[in-house]
């Protein structure tokens, strides 16, 4: 299992259980999902996604705001892009981040973040 399996499980729960709300750009579901290619194959990358789409979790679609806000967050900060749109999300939904990605570090003054 990866480091945070159970804090990730039991924000699902709650998720499941209405007293929380997830989100996930479709951006960084994609970097999910190619990053699961690469380690197990498309085939059981797909069956991956399917499971995903399960989950009580808000798939947001990257439209003109979220897009221009990432834009912003790329100029100043040195993340990567997809970063930008799990920043530009957690913004828009006064939501925390779930990582354990240090690179998070660096916009810390900008969003919550819940380290696992």
């Amino acid at each position: 299992m990866e480091p945070g399996y159970k804090k990730v499980k039991s924000f699902i729960e709650a998720c499941r259980d209405k007293s929380l709300s997830g989100y996930m750009n479709q951006i960084n579901l994609g970097e999910v999902y190619y990053q699961t290619i690469r380690a197990v194959g498309v085939d059981k990358a797909r069956d991956f996604l399917d499971n995903f789409f399960r989950l009580p979790i808000e798939i947001i679609l990257p439209d003109g705001e979220l897009i221009w806000k990432a834009s912003e967050i790329k100029a100043e900060y040195p993340i990567s892009f997809a970063d930008c749109f799990a920043i530009a999300t957690a913004i828009k939904y006064k939501a925390k981040i779930l990582t354990g990605d240090p690179e998070f570090k660096k916009v810390k003054s900008l969003i919550q973040i819940e380290w696992i």
